[in-house]
């Protein structure tokens, strides 16, 4: 019998959202305080004229993206798309390479970057961009490098 040994870890380095329609300063303002409440957000600073908000994550955090999407959302703030750094181990399903990088959240179809040679269950530092974070999504990544 074969067993699949999977690195039991995976989570967000960092995240930078693109956001559009905040209805007011102080949905701007709120919003770095409103993540920041999150275990494992060990920074998070707003720039209004970008419409971005980037987050920092600790070393050992369990943040999810569609938590940080739903905290920003809760206002009528409209997430655009993320930038995220993240560590996690890929897998193959229905022909497409996916990334779950925290348990029990989202898992991401992977897109590039070109020349990737994935493979199975192997742990992977991406960076990328996720259009629209919503179940589903996929990330375009635009670098990978392979954890030991």
């Amino acid at each position: 019998m074969a067993v699949l040994c999977v690195p039991a870890f995976g989570q967000f380095e960092s995240i930078e959202l693109r956001f559009e329609g905040v209805g007011c300063a102080s949905c701007i303002e709120s919003m770095p305080a409103r993540v920041k409440r999150m275990r494992g957000v060990e920074s998070a600073d707003v720039d209004a004229a970008k419409g971005t908000l980037s987050i920092r994550l600790g070393s050992t955090n369990r943040v999810r993206l569609e938590q940080v999407r739903d905290a920003i959302q809760q206002d009528g703030t409209k997430v655009k798309s993320a930038r995220v750094l993240l560590r996690g181990a890929v897998s193959r399903e229905a022909g497409k390479w996916t990334v779950q990088p925290v348990e029990g959240g989202a898992r991401y179809a992977i897109e590039g970057p070109s020349g990737a040679a994935w493979k199975e269950g192997a742990a992977y530092r991406i960076e990328g961009e996720i259009d629209s974070p919503a179940p589903g999504a996929t990330l375009k990544a635009v670098s990978a490098a392979p954890l030991p």
